[in-house]
């Protein structure tokens, strides 16, 4: 059983959450074991902004009854302390664009439960006819929480006491890339709507066998398997050669492919214990290029792989590239050879880009501000 104590002295409110046998429950009252939060007073992104919660109800393995974040723990607790709030359930793959799109609240906070994919799907899809401040803040609901990782969030549960007891506010960083005309979302491995030329990303942006397994694991058979669909992509991608052709360059730099693994990522985990970037910290306008080439050597990948999940070893190796990206770098990723599908697709917080039907590409990688269009981000932590 995992089981949490929050009081609130102002209204003399003493309530009890947690999981127990699978399933969420609230109750009044205190046990005597438990973390325990004693709450003064509010915080301010909670009382003196409107309040919107975004729930990407499809995200990870999805809602069940007892299951519910929202339902079963947060809309309860927001009750019991008089937090007013809109809550949004997706409906469909284009929920949160039009919300996103629509919002004319110039000060707001927006919770999220979801994954990375929702987090950046909101910010790209933010009108520029309007301008404000947006808090965010991540309760991890998908199969990929980086950005909550990266704020030292493992779960829902711990999620929930963080929020109460944040109280800062820091610029959400994000980073910008110019993948060529005609590119296109791909879901499932079909063609959907087109990619915008500038697109903002805050956690990763990958080519090669990281965006290979994770185009690979969107199907319905391997999504049902939650964090865990991305190791079975993994071993389906280990059985045919990892070779991605293409040169990388940091200004005078020039880095030559084939590559195997190519990234860049402002983020220090992509799961609890695969740490890819050490170095990484969410909170700085940073980015790290983690590649290494195609080699002809067995298991190699495999090999690498379990250095990341040695507390991210895998800088130490030699055949690893693991360099700092800075923001007045010109930085640059061209392709050879890449007309086939499975050598032209990206991968961008969790999204899938296919480029278009050439032999080449040429793709611009930009360090950036915590600015979309007039509006301004902001991550609570």
């Amino acid at each position: 059983m995992t089981r949490y104590r929050l009081t609130y002295q102002l209204k003399n409110i003493a309530l009890e959450f947690g999981e127990n046998d699978g399933k969420y429950f609230i109750q009044s009252g205190h046990s005597s074991t438990g973390k325990i939060l004693n709450l003064s007073t509010l915080l301010s992104y909670l009382t003196e902004r409107k309040v919107i919660i975004i729930d990407s109800v499809k995200s990870g393995t999805g809602r069940t009854p007892g299951k519910d974040i929202y339902s079963d723990i947060l809309d309860p607790l927001f009750k019991e302390l008089s937090i007013e709030h809109e809550y949004h359930a997706t409906k469909s793959a284009t929920s949160i664009s039009e919300l996103a799109s629509s919002l004319k609240d110039h000060k707001v906070t927006i919770i999220f439960i979801s994954g990375d994919t929702s987090i950046n799907e909101f910010i790209n899809s933010l009108n520029d006819s309007e301008k404000g401040e947006i808090a965010i803040f991540p309760i991890p609901g998908g199969t990929g929480n980086s950005l909550s990782l990266s704020l030292n969030i493992t779960n829902p549960l711990d999620a929930i006491i963080r929020l109460f007891s944040a109280g800062t506010t820091s610029p959400l960083n994000l980073y910008e890339v110019d993948f060529p005309q005609g590119s296109h979302y791909l879901i499932a491995n079909e063609l959907g709507s087109p990619v915008p030329s500038h697109l903002k990303f805050l956690v990763v942006l990958s080519w090669g066998f990281h965006a290979s397994l994770v185009a690979d694991s969107d199907t319905p058979e391997l999504r049902k398997h939650g964090i865990k669909r991305f190791q079975l992509a993994a071993h389906q991608n280990l059985n045919r050669d990892q070779k991605y052709e293409g040169d990388f360059y940091i200004n005078d730099v020039e880095l030559n492919g084939p590559f195997a693994y190519w990234l860049v990522t402002a983020s220090q985990r992509f799961e609890p214990t695969f740490e890819i970037s050490p170095k990484g910290d969410i909170l700085k306008d940073e980015l790290y290029v983690v590649t290494f080439n195609t080699q002809n050597t067995q298991n190699y990948i495999m090999d690498i792989m379990k250095e990341v999940y040695d507390k991210g070893s895998h800088i130490k190796n030699p055949n690893v590239v693991y360099k700092k990206l800075d923001k007045n770098d010109k930085i640059q990723l061209k392709t050879k050879n890449s007309k086939p599908l499975i050598q032209r697709r990206f991968c961008v917080d969790g999204s899938i880009i296919a480029l278009p039907e050439t032999e080449s590409h040429e793709i611009y990688i930009h360090v950036k501000d915590n600015s979309q269009h007039s509006w301004k981000l902001y991550i609570i932590h």
